[in-house]
């Protein structure tokens, strides 16, 4: 049973999605990420990798990261975000140039980009 302060903290962070995906940008850190277009297939990818470990993220456990399938859905994700007018994934070390970046990174982009699907799932 999903309590009130819950329901309200996942609103939040919906809306907060919602923001970056309408943006096209999320700043982490005072630094700027900024969504491209991306086609719905690879949205698509993004979403179904989502919804598979979201609970898990939700609870700080990011075992996904060691996974084939989060390489390749990260490929996606760094072919449809650039910092400083470069694709991510194209810029060499940016990751070790800011690690205190990556966590929050993953998971707003993975809601971000996921966020068209998700009023679908929720019911509106």
């Amino acid at each position: 049973m999903t309590t009130e302060t819950e329901a309200n903290t996942a609103e939040k962070a919906k809306a907060m999605l919602k923001a970056v995906h309408d943006d096209k940008c999320a700043e982490i850190n005072g630094r700027e990420y900024h969504i491209t277009k991306i086609n719905h297939i690879k949205r698509r990818k993004v979403f179904a990798f989502y919804s598979h470990i979201q609970h898990a993220v939700a609870k700080g456990d990011f075992w996904f990261m060691e996974s084939d399938d989060w390489r390749d859905v990260e490929k996606v994700i760094e072919n449809a975000v650039t910092f400083d007018g470069d694709l991510l994934s194209k810029r060499q070390g940016h990751w070790d140039e800011y690690p205190e970046d990556y966590l929050l990174f993953v998971q707003t982009m993975l809601g971000a980009l996921s966020y068209p699907f998700l009023s679908g799932i929720s019911g509106g």
